[in-house]
């Protein structure tokens, strides 16, 4: 399936270079919930820097990263308190399917993410939505395929590969689809101490590049390189 929607082709502002993602006093609060799960986040994520969001379990970490993206509260209801905006657009305006161009995110649970049957129709999947030729797409796969050890895996089922594996599909299907801003949800589970040494050169190379990431990890390694962290705990009601 191949398709440009009218949105896409008439709104040049968010394809601007160096995207901003900003949040302005943003709250949460899940239907029946007695209590907001956080409230009152600010903060600016601009090209180059990484972002952390630390905090215990339970403490909304995945629920931040589902609002930043748009998932809260377009695919799971819940009220957002606040704005969340991409070069000042909100994305309350954009199109679920939109914001994905511009923010690639890799939540927590790998295999949910994972739909087609072999894993290079996994990394070209998103390619071919967007409309790109098979000339770069077949670049693009190859080269991420490399980037992640996963050449000799291209015709393997996504669902039959080791925790590990998947997510470093992912991580290549981010490489891949080249987003401005990466957001990232526990990208550690699974990995391997070398996979995480890949994870964390690719982390560099992408702020190298310009790219903006949020994670959301209990992993010191990664919290330390943060230019900023957010401790979800400090904003629970």
């Amino acid at each position: 399936m191949r398709w440009r929607s009218q949105w896409f082709l008439t709104e040049p502002d968010i394809l601007a270079s160096n995207p901003k993602l900003t949040a302005s006093s943003v709250g949460l609060l899940y239907p029946d919930a007695p209590h907001k799960l956080f409230e009152g986040l600010s903060f600016e994520l601009r090209a180059g820097e990484l972002l952390a969001i630390t905090g215990g379990n339970s403490c909304g970490k995945s629920s931040l990263i589902n609002c930043l993206c748009g998932i809260i509260p377009k695919s799971i209801t819940a009220t957002l308190e606040g704005r969340v905006t991409l070069n000042g657009i909100s994305l309350e305006e954009i199109p679920l399917c939109e914001v994905y161009r511009h923010i690639s995110v890799i939540l927590a649970n790998a295999g949910d993410q994972l739909l087609m049957p072999t894993v290079e129709l996994e990394l070209a999947f998103a390619l071919e939505n967007m409309g790109l030729a098979s000339s770069e797409i077949r670049l693009r796969v190859e080269r991420a395929a490399a980037r992640f050890g996963l050449e000799s895996l291209l015709q393997a089922s996504p669902r039959k590969l080791s925790g590990g594996e998947q997510r470093k599909l992912l991580f290549a299907i981010c490489e891949c689809m080249e987003t401005p801003i990466l957001m990232l949800d526990e990208p550690e589970t699974g990995l391997s101490g070398k996979a995480l040494d890949l994870l964390c050169d690719w982390l560099n190379e992408l702020r190298e590049d310009g790219r903006g990431i949020i994670i959301a990890s209990h992993n010191p390694r990664l919290i330390s390189v943060a230019d900023t962290t957010i401790a979800l705990d400090k904003h629970r009601v």
